[in-house]
């Protein structure tokens, strides 16, 4: 039987806070060509090249594999399929505004360009090319996220004050990459280390593994398989004949959390202080903490929270005070639906359970309070 409309926007909104999470944890588990190799550069002198590599042009194939075992999101199985399936992708990397990357499947393959003059889409299976209209704030995961280069920028800018020690050098995709590991400090943070090989000259990653906190395998990694690092020709894409065009509205997260989170958040929960209120533009949204232990929260009204949390408990969540918690490790998830109140909240992180019961505590007494 069809998912109804009204189940299906829940279920987008829901998944909407959880794409926010996910940008903060993504990442895939991938087994690429990997061998021993010589020595690794200083791993402070590894990270600076890392976060600087931004310019360095590249092509290149990445195989990823997810193990996050996400509640199924009607309308979502591509982005679920990210995190918990293997995802073959060929990039063609010119710049931070000029690249290609095709998502190849046994059905053929999906593009996205990444262009100065805007976004497009191409469909093999469908012959179609599309244009995304609009640039938002805040978006669902993509394939592009995936990518070594990308992932190991953002966690290496996202914990800036982080320690990193050296790890011995590997032979990935013909490159001899130097490694470095960052153990987050923050006890609150489900992430328990994460390690980087890069090029030890351009800086360029190659491979990314995360591994959650009390685990001894990494659950979350990605690498190429083989690499070219040089100039790329990354043009706007041409309708072929007897193809289809046309222009749709960029995925936009911030599009379905605008139309209900209208709330004030506090300033600080569980401790942790707003790092970014109003995230993605939307009123009623927020990111405490920082770096590998930030949360996203964000005000829903009440139906779309029993929707959340009924889905939060089938997929084994636990019932705790005024709050629904779900562990995907290393997600956690949490529904707080204060008594006596439409309105509700959802939040979602890299963080312990713990630190999302006791920001569920503090949005109840905030509620019960009145103020």
């Amino acid at each position: 039987m069809p998912v109804s409309v009204v189940r299906r926007e829940r279920w987008w909104r829901w998944a909407g806070v959880a794409g926010v999470a996910l940008l903060l944890v993504a990442a895939p588990l991938v087994a690429g060509a990997v061998g021993p190799s010589g020595n690794s550069i200083d791993a402070g002198r590894l990270r600076d090249l890392v976060q600087r590599s931004d310019t360095v042009a590249y092509s290149g194939e990445a195989r990823s594999t997810g193990s996050l075992a996400l509640p199924e999101l009607p309308d979502l199985a591509d982005v679920s399929a990210l995190f918990a399936g293997t995802t073959t992708v060929r990039a063609w990397y010119a710049g931070p505004d000029r690249y290609r990357v095709a998502t190849l499947t046994t059905a053929g393959e999906h593009d996205l360009y990444r262009l100065p003059e805007g976004e497009y889409t191409w469909d093999y299976g469908t012959n179609m090319l599309t244009e995304l209209a609009g640039r938002p704030t805040v978006r669902l995961p993509r394939a592009s996220d995936l990518l070594p280069p990308q992932l190991a920028r953002w966690i290496l800018r996202s914990a800036p004050g982080e320690a990193v020690r050296t790890l011995p050098a590997r032979r990935i995709a013909g490159v001899d990459a130097s490694g470095l590991r960052l153990v987050p400090a923050d006890p609150d943070t489900t992430i328990g280390q994460v390690d980087v090989w890069a090029d030890p000259v351009s800086g360029l990653p190659v491979r990314v593994e995360v591994t959650a906190r009390g685990q001894r395998n990494p659950v979350l990694v990605t690498g190429f398989e083989d690499l070219d690092q040089g100039p790329q020709a990354v043009t706007t894409p041409r309708p072929a004949p007897g193809s289809g065009f046309t222009v749709t509205d960029a995925p936009d997260i911030s599009r379905a959390l605008g139309a209900f989170g209208r709330t004030r958040l506090p300033g600080t929960l569980a401790g942790k202080p707003v790092s970014q209120a109003e995230l993605g533009g939307v009123s009623g949204a927020a990111l405490y903490g920082s770096g590998l232990s930030a949360f996203a929260a964000v005000g829903v009204p009440r139906n779309v929270a029993d929707a959340a949390a009924d889905a939060a408990s089938k997929a084994g969540g636990t019932a705790s005070g005024d709050a629904v918690l779900l562990s995907i490790t290393p997600l956690s998830l949490a529904v707080v639906r204060p008594p006596g109140t439409r309105r509700a909240y959802l939040l979602a992180g890299p963080v312990a359970t713990s630190v999302l019961a006791s920001a569920g505590g503090d949005l109840a007494r905030l509620r019960r309070s009145g103020r």
